[in-house]
């Protein structure tokens, strides 16, 4: 674990572009900073444009961070605004995911298209022991890769010109746009932008990209002072996990109302403090997908259906595919990313997430998500029939490795 202060974060970036990033160097601590302005939108149809114009409005830098960009309505729309900052000179850097991105397979003309005009990208490939290092297309020679094997990159950032970040759970993909997954982004400016550049410059630079020195000043300008308390969480490979540890944090420290939305919820440990909460008196509202997309977390999470009903737990079960991670304690607390309630995001996923302290933050977030998603959801149920009490059973004993 490194940890980095607030005044420290430009003296961290000029010793990252000074030698080679080791994956220990990713893990990177932060102390609470501050974000001038916090805001959540909720669907593609609401964050999509407003991200996209914050793009076209680049002066000289857009960094990508994501899991999943492809090609599509969504995607493309995406890829021809970086093609035009990048011919307008505005450096445009993305780190991709092998797996959810395909940059070398079935998308390859996308990412071909943004190298050939100057967009520089790098893949994170957590399933090949060894793989080339530098950015695509380049001519880095095979690396063994083992400090990257079974660590997928599922984290969704944007960063603009250094002032503007945004973090949540969608990729650049169509459906997250036409109402077939529900999700939602955090959009923040002030000084906590800062912390997610730094841990966009790390992981590019881990994975071989240059940044040069003289870039630093448009990277990490200065920002104004900002009234609302914030802070980045990275989970990157190794011990140190703070998003799972704040949301730990969360929900054994709610004392009246707890909302806990996410679309895998397995880990026993956490459903576990989800009860507890409920017991010690705490509304508890649970929002999860009525049909997810992965049968055998769903089926795991279902096996403790009747306990967090038992103990006072509303789940709520959105008809959408219900894709966002996000918890709201206490009417204040807010903390929002790409972390799932399972083993592989909580352990072993790279994933990042803010948390910040605002009742107007999260009053915008029941204004905007959570009463909408309690009015077209129906209840979560208890699990009856012998065979889907068997096949829950069954994947609840497996959820370590789901």
């Amino acid at each position: 674990m490194i940890a980095v202060g607030n005044g420290e974060l430009r003296s961290r970036a000029e010793r990252l572009l000074a030698a080679p990033v080791s994956r220990g160097g990713l893990a990177l601590a932060f102390e609470e900073s501050s974000a001038e302005t916090a805001e959540v939108l909720v669907e593609g149809k609401s964050f999509y444009p407003r991200m996209l114009d914050d793009i076209a409005a680049a002066q000289t830098s857009v960094h990508i961070n994501q899991f999943g960009f492809r090609p599509g309505a969504v995607g493309d729309r995406f890829a021809e605004a970086l093609l035009a900052k990048a011919k307008e000179g505005v450096t445009v850097r993305l780190l991709v995911d092998s797996q959810g991105s395909d940059p070398e397979g079935g998308t390859k003309d996308l990412y071909e298209g943004l190298s050939a005009a100057g967009a520089t990208v790098c893949v994170v490939r957590a399933t090949k022991p060894r793989a080339a290092f530098g950015p695509l297309g380049g001519d880095g020679a095979l690396r063994w890769n083992l400090a990257g094997l079974g660590h997928i990159d599922h984290r969704k950032v944007v960063v603009v010109d250094g002032r503007t970040g945004w973090v949540g759970g969608a990729g650049i993909e169509d459906h997250f746009e036409d109402g077939r997954f529900h999700d939602l982004f955090l959009r923040v400016t002030g000084p906590v932008v800062s912390q997610l550049q730094l841990v966009y410059v790390a992981s590019f630079r881990w994975l071989g990209g240059e940044i040069g020195a003289g870039e630093l000043d448009g990277l990490f300008p200065e920002h104004g002072s900002g009234a609302i308390p914030a802070v980045v969480l990275h989970n990157a490979p190794g011990r140190y996990r703070p998003i799972t540890d704040a949301i730990a944090d969360l929900l054994d420290g709610a004392r009246e109302t707890l909302d806990v939305v996410n679309p895998y919820v397995t880990d026993r440990g956490m459903i576990g403090r989800i009860e507890a909460a409920a017991r010690r008196g705490v509304l508890v509202r649970l929002f999860v997908p009525a049909n997810a997309n992965n049968w055998a977390c769903a089926a795991a999470q279902q096996f403790h259906h009747g306990a967090l009903l038992e103990a006072g737990v509303r789940i709520l079960e959105h008809p959408a595919m219900l894709h966002a991670k996000a918890f709201v304690r206490d009417g204040e607390d807010v903390l929002a990313g790409t972390c799932n309630l399972e083993a592989w995001s909580l352990k072993r996923f790279f994933e990042i997430d803010l948390r910040l302290r605002s009742t107007e933050l999260a009053a915008q977030f029941d204004e905007r998500f959570s009463q909408p998603a309690e009015e077209v959801s129906r209840p979560g149920r208890r699990l009856t029939g012998l065979k889907e009490r068997a096949k829950a059973t069954a994947f609840a004993a497996l959820s370590p490795l789901l």
